[in-house]
């Protein structure tokens, strides 16, 4: 393994829990994340809201860890990751919320970013502006119950029935 593989595991360590972090009243997490494994091409985790209601909302991350350093033109400051146009593709094209977590190893910081709609360039550096702070984290679950909010989830029907 390369150095990049053990940056990117560490990410995703990271990720699980800025995800996780117990802000609310009840003590419980806003979010579940589970890992999908070195065979899911776009994302790394499919990640549950906790206590939403009697359907369980969802959304995507992809995942991305680096150890350089925050660019300095800009305030606030960026996050260089890189992700490809591929995978702006992929993720903006999926028919449900996804995000792209970037981590800073260095410092175990971690910040989420949409991928939606109709981007489809690479992203070479994201905001440091929504880093996962109990605030952050209370947004992007509101975010996420809203888009499912009205949709009906529910499978009517199957030609698999037993």
């Amino acid at each position: 393994m390369g150095k990049s593989d053990f940056v990117g595991g560490r990410g995703e360590a990271i990720a699980f829990p800025r995800l996780t972090r117990i802000c609310r009243a009840d003590d419980l997490p806003y979010f579940w994340p589970h890992y999908l494994g070195e065979k899911c091409p776009a994302f790394d985790f499919l990640v549950e809201l906790v206590d939403a209601g009697e359907k369980t909302p969802f959304f995507f991350v992809q995942v991305k860890s680096t150890r350089k350093a925050y660019t300095t033109t800009q305030t606030p400051p960026r996050l260089r990751v890189d992700v490809s146009d591929t995978d702006v593709r992929r993720l903006a094209a999926f028919p449900a919320p996804t995000y792209v977590v970037g981590v800073y190893e260095k410092d175990e910081r971690a910040f989420v970013v949409s991928v939606h709609g109709e981007m489809r360039e690479a992203i070479p550096s994201i905001t440091t502006g929504h880093e996962l702070t109990c605030d952050t984290l209370k947004l992007l679950w509101d975010e996420v119950r809203e888009f499912w909010h009205g949709r009906d989830m529910t499978r009517a029907a199957s030609q698999f029935t037993n």
